[in-house]
């Protein structure tokens, strides 16, 4: 018994042993194919030659991947206020080149010069340009690490101003989401610009069709030249779109109707009698008589029936911005509404000409609004 004991221990460590030095195998097979692989894939990305990043930069402008080639820009990295925008954005640019072709590069150790031929379509035909691009060799540790990149991107900021955050922005027809946060402030007031790092074309920049805002005046496109691009810069003034109109107007138009529909002297959140107060007492003696306040020609008492409401006239709508908040609109409130309010009085029948204005207060960040109307003006 003892002896088949020092057998079997005798046979488990021997395949300890024998397990171990497969397993140590397996380790070193497994680090030299992750090694290998890595430098395969190393290879392959890597920019070794000197055309290499000037191909991949402008075969990027050719597809319109704006983001692929500018979000990993130094500029972009250092700044979370700097925005790139999107590809399709950028696919939508006018001028933008649609072809190239390398002409020659010339090596000078650490640096060279690669000639190219750009070419796009303009309104009187194709347009060719040669440009030289600079790269330079960038030095890393590790086994075929070294590569190429270019010293001189095309590449520019476009600064967008509003006079307060909206909700978003359109550039080429595709809406531009913006964020409050990410906007360079003004010293003074609530508005800001917002700034996008962007490539070479031209940048139709407005707000969407469906905004309750629009450009006033309209703003030529932002043109960024090749090889040359420039900060540029634009103001967007916000105006009152036909939807801000025609939404505010409705809603003065439905106030009105209730109002008018009222059977009341005084109904709640409307014009109202200048002879009753809404408790029934005097304010006021009948028209035919003389109109002094607070008169007790008429008896409290009286026995008021057939009241009844009729829209006159009203005012043509007009927004005038608020000074202290670019956001709101309100209605002009120095040019009243009249109607017509007849009721009988002891059977008698009373027209009295009322005389109100119309309130109305649009708030709007562009796609969407708090709009509320009533008799008294807008705060």
């Amino acid at each position: 018994m003892a002896q088949d004991r020092e057998t079997q221990e005798a046979l488990t460590a021997t395949e300890s042993r024998a397990l171990h030095r497969t397993l140590r195998r397996w380790l070193l097979v497994v680090v030299v194919l992750v090694t290998g692989l890595t430098t395969l894939v190393n290879w392959a990305l890597v920019d070794r030659e000197p055309e290499d990043p000037v191909r991949t930069w402008l075969q990027g402008l050719v597809e319109g991947r704006s983001r692929q080639l500018l979000s990993g820009t130094e500029e972009v990295r250092a700044d979370p206020t700097l925005n790139v925008f999107s590809n399709r954005v950028y696919r939508g640019a006018a001028g933008r080149i649609d072809g190239w072709e390398l002409l020659g590069t010339e090596v000078s150790g650490d640096r060279a010069e690669v000639r190219v031929r750009v070419h796009w379509d303009e309104p009187g035909g194709v347009r060719a340009e040669e440009h030289v691009y600079g790269v330079h060799r960038v030095h890393r540790t590790g086994p075929l690490n070294d590569h190429w990149a270019l010293a001189d991107p095309d590449a520019a900021v476009v600064g967008v101003h509003l006079p307060a955050p909206l909700d978003a922005i359109s550039v080429n027809g595709d809406v531009v989401r913006i964020d409050a946060r990410e906007r360079v402030p003004d010293a003074e007031g609530p508005g800001g610009t917002w700034r996008f790092e962007a490539l070479p074309g031209r940048y139709a920049v407005g707000l969407p069709g469906n905004s309750y805002y629009e450009v006033d005046p309209p703003l030529e496109p932002v043109e960024l030249d090749f090889r040359r691009p420039r900060r540029t810069d634009v103001d967007l003034r916000l105006s009152p779109s036909p939807r801000m109109w025609e939404e505010t107007d409705a809603r003065i138009r439905e106030w009105l109707g209730e109002c008018m529909a009222a059977e009341e002297l005084a109904p709640e959140g409307c014009p109202a009698s200048v002879r009753r107060a809404p408790g029934g007492a005097v304010l006021e003696p009948r028209p035919s008589g003389t109109p002094t306040r607070g008169s007790t020609a008429v008896e409290d008492d009286a026995e008021i029936e057939d009241v009844a409401w009729r829209l006159l006239s009203r005012p043509a709508l007009v927004l005038v911005q608020d000074p202290e908040d670019p956001l709101r609109w309100t209605a002009d409130p120095y040019r009243p509404a009249v109607a017509e309010l007849s009721y009988r009085e002891d059977g008698e029948r009373v027209v009295e000409r009322v005389e109100f204005p119309v309130g109305a207060s649009v708030r709007s960040t562009g796609g969407s609004a708090e709009i509320s109307v009533g008799p008294e003006p807008a705060q």
